[in-house]
């Protein structure tokens, strides 16, 4: 039986890893429409749109995060350039599509790994997910 933990975390830009993740969380939630019949007496609902959000706390020890936080911490503007392919893996799991990642903070302590976290959006459905 395997197991997984958080050292097995990456995040992949661009079909690069980019950093190994310290934490991280994806959520997925589902609207639901109400869609009751005012002769019933109970509701009704059907499923609405989607939504998957995510976060991710990683190591920023290289270079090869620089492009994946250069899309938000920047002297220009933001826009739809800025929509980027990633991938959040784990072992062999993985979960990855198109995101907007909607903030950024780098943080350092002494005695530590500069780490940098990061939030974000999908748009559209995930391309490919290998739970």
């Amino acid at each position: 039986m395997s197991y997984y933990s958080g050292k097995d975390g990456i995040l992949t830009y661009n079909g690069t890893q980019v950093a190994k993740v310290s934490t991280w969380s994806v959520s997925s939630t589902v609207e639901t429409l109400d869609v009751t019949d005012l002769s019933l007496g109970d509701r009704s609902y059907v499923p609405g749109f989607r939504s998957i959000t995510g976060s991710a706390t990683i190591f920023y020890y290289d270079e090869a995060a620089v492009p994946l936080l250069g899309r938000i911490i920047k002297t220009a503007s933001v826009g739809e350039s800025d929509i980027l392919a990633i991938k959040l893996g784990w072992g062999s799991k993985f979960i990855q599509g198109n995101c907007i990642i909607t903030s950024g903070e780098l943080s350092c302590a002494v005695g530590e790994i500069m780490q940098a976290t990061i939030q974000f959006q999908f748009t559209g459905a995930p391309t490919s997910v290998g739970l």
